[in-house]
């Protein structure tokens, strides 16, 4: 986790609490509108995503790798990311079309978060950079 938070930087610790907000919201509204099969499309939604971030992840924490190697490495890494969305998002829509949506719009939303604090951490690397 550790690893996996420090490429996002500070920021990290700020995205998985808004995550964190976002999923008790949204299991709020689920059991208020008596869909409580829906409060596990988002954590279906936020595994998708946390496959799809930990694979860019070691990516870019592995970055020494030989440039001969890395074609494969890149082909690979997206292979990886595709082929576990396709399977995990293809479960979900077996079990129903609101399931599927619920665990779609999880996914966006944890990878539009984890997007913007990985942006917003290099912003401020590199202005740490330009002011030193």
């Amino acid at each position: 986790m550790d690893k996996f938070l420090s490429i996002y930087g500070r920021s990290g610790v700020w995205a998985l609490k808004f995550l964190a907000v976002c999923t008790l919201m949204g299991a709020l509204v689920f059991l208020f509108l008596g869909r409580e099969l829906l409060i596990g499309g988002l954590f279906v939604g936020y595994l998708a995503g946390a496959i799809f971030c930990w694979t860019l992840t070691n990516r870019m924490e592995e970055g020494h790798f030989d440039h001969k190697k890395a074609a494969s490495q890149l082909q690979n890494g997206l292979f990886i990311r595709i082929g576990s969305l396709c399977i995990i998002m293809g479960l979900a829509a077996q079990v129903s079309k609101p399931f599927f949506l619920v665990a779609i719009a999880a996914y966006l939303l944890f990878l539009v978060t984890a997007f913007a604090c990985l942006i917003a951490d290099r912003v401020k690397k590199n202005r740490e950079d330009t002011v030193s």
